[in-house]
C-alpha cells in the first residue's frame, strides 16, 4: 500500500533505495540538523540492514514526489502497540530545484494520518534540535505541541544541544488534519 497525499507519495523502501538512503544518512548537513550522530555507512552496511529490517517493528516509508523524485525517508519506530505509540522521524534530502511547495507538510500529515487512522496509534512524539528552527516549525504546523526541553542531550561539533520534546494525540490530529485540509484542498 502506498500513502498518497498532496504533493507527495509514501512508499515502501525497496533495494534500488539503498544508495539515495546511504547518500542521506552519511550528508554532513543532515548530521548537524538531526537527533543522534552516526558513523560513516558503508552500502555493505546499508545492504545489511536492509535485508534485516522488520516492518513489524517500525514503518519507514521513502517520500517521493508525484514527479518521481525521492526526497526523503520518513519513519515510525519504537511502536508501542499495547500503549498505541511511536517515535517519529523524518529525514530529507534534496535540492532546491527538486523540492515542491509543501512537500514535506504533504509527507507529515499523510503520515500521520495513517498512524492514526489506520494503524489506531494514540499518541506520537519525538525530539527536535533546539537550534533546528525548519523542523521545530514543520513539527508545530502538523499539530505536534512542545512539551519541554531536554538539556544538553545530543553532542554535536564540539558542544552539547537541548532537544525540544513534543508530541501530538489522536485528538489533537483531528483538529491539525481539519486545518490542514481547509488550506491545501
Amino acid at each position: 500500500m502506498i500513502i498518497d497525499n498532496g504533493s507527495v507519495i509514501l512508499r515502501a523502501i525497496e533495494k534500488t533505495d539503498l544508495p539515495f538512503l546511504q547518500k542521506m544518512i552519511n550528508d554532513p548537513g543532515i548530521e548537524k540538523m538531526t537527533v543522534g550522530g552516526c558513523f560513516p555507512v558503508s552500502f555493505d552496511r546499508q545492504e545489511r540492514w536492509f535485508e534485516n529490517y522488520d516492518q513489524q517493528k517500525e514503518l519507514r516509508c521513502m517520500i517521493q514526489l508525484k514527479t518521481g523524485i525521492c526526497i526523503g525517508c520518513i519513519m515510525l519506530t519504537d511502536i508501542d502497540w499495547k500503549n498505541r505509540t511511536a517515535l517519529l522521524g523524518e529525514k530529507t534530502l534534496a535540492s532546491k530545484e527538486d523540492r515542491q511547495e509543501n512537500d514535506t507538510w504533504d509527507a507529515m500529515m499523510g503520515f500521520l494520518n495513517y498512524a492514526f487512522n489506520e494503524l489506531n496509534l494514540n499518541c506520537v512524539y519525538g525530539t527536535v534540535l533546539e537550534y533546528n528552527y525548519l523542523s521545530r516549525k514543520l513539527a508545530l504546523k502538523c499539530g505536534l505541541k512542545e512539551e519541554g526541553i531536554l538539556r544538553e542531550r545530543i553532542y554535536k561539533n564540539g558542544k552539547f544541544h537541548n532537544l525540544i520534546a513534543n508530541s501530538i494525540t489522536k485528538d489533537d490530529f483531528i483538529i491539525a488534519y481539519a486545518k490542514y485540509r481547509k488550506e491545501r484542498f
